[in-house]
């Protein structure tokens, strides 16, 4: 049996995958070293710039390894960015080292999040927040992020900030998707229901499963070109599969949904 899937009145939207897309730039974690080497400010406290070149990279494998476990609880906490700094990066460096690095936790996060990602607008997601606000649809940003504040400024200098009635992040919030507390917060926030919110994500396992324990009107699966693949089987499905935003769009403006499973 099926029943109708109701229009929303909000949208709750992930950040990568779905407001833009990303590709790893070669040569990132050489960036980041002499990024973080600028910061302490201290040549002799560090490492050589191999070890931290080398630490730069086993401390985003590691926290992406941690992140994908983290998709089974039912109210995963997010990475602190001293835990991924001093534990993840440099848990092996000396004492001294690793207390240069401290103060500057924040800035090596945004640094890292800022350099491993070049992230491009995805089609049509300015004509999908246009058509929003002309009908009064709040519109928030749900997203896991090492560093909101690089999403921030993302959509500052692409002129898309004031189009979102709130931006919520797991670094800032303190829990990440597909802990259901994180999508109750967004629709709180834009004043909606949630059961009258659609939900789009790029991952089964971190957006939809989130979407079905938070229990979203609608959950739209909008799967990232190149996007990683599921670790694992995720015993959950999306009532509405798109591309792009732009097809996303075209179903929003025709107002023809498909049947979501009773």
């Amino acid at each position: 049996m099926t029943e109708p899937i109701r229009s929303p009145r909000a949208l709750l939207l992930d950040f990568g995958g779905v407001i833009v897309s990303s590709e790893k730039p070669a040569g990132w974690q050489e960036r980041v070293a002499h990024d973080i080497r600028m910061m302490v400010g201290e040549p002799d406290a560090l490492p050589e710039h191999a070890r931290v070149v080398a630490d730069v990279r086993a401390g985003a494998v590691a926290a992406s390894l941690w992140r994908n476990a983290m998709s089974r609880p039912m109210h995963p906490a997010e990475l602190d960015p001293r835990t991924y700094v001093l534990d993840f990066l440099a848990a092996d460096w000396p004492g001294r080292a690793r207390a240069a690095l401290e103060p500057h936790v924040a800035a090596i996060c945004y640094a890292v999040s800022a350099a491993k990602e070049i992230r491009t607008l995805r089609d049509g997601i300015v004509e999908l927040l246009e058509w929003a606000r002309e009908r009064r649809l709040p519109v928030a940003i749900v997203s896991n992020a090492l560093s909101g504040q690089v999403h921030r400024d993302v959509l500052r200098e692409a002129g898309l900030s004031s189009w979102f009635a709130a931006e919520l992040y797991s670094d800032e919030e303190g829990i990440r998707k597909p802990n259901p507390d994180f999508l109750l917060r967004g629709a709180a926030a834009v004043g909606a229901r949630i059961d009258d919110c659609w939900y789009v994500g790029d991952h089964l396992d971190r957006d939809v499963l989130c979407g079905v324990r938070a229990g979203v009107g609608a959950n739209v699966l909008m799967p990232a070109p190149g996007g990683s693949t599921r670790p694992y089987t995720v015993p959950v499905e999306a009532d509405i599969v798109v591309s792009s935003p732009r097809e996303l769009w075209d179903l929003l403006k025709n107002e023809n949904p498909p049947a979501k499973a009773a």
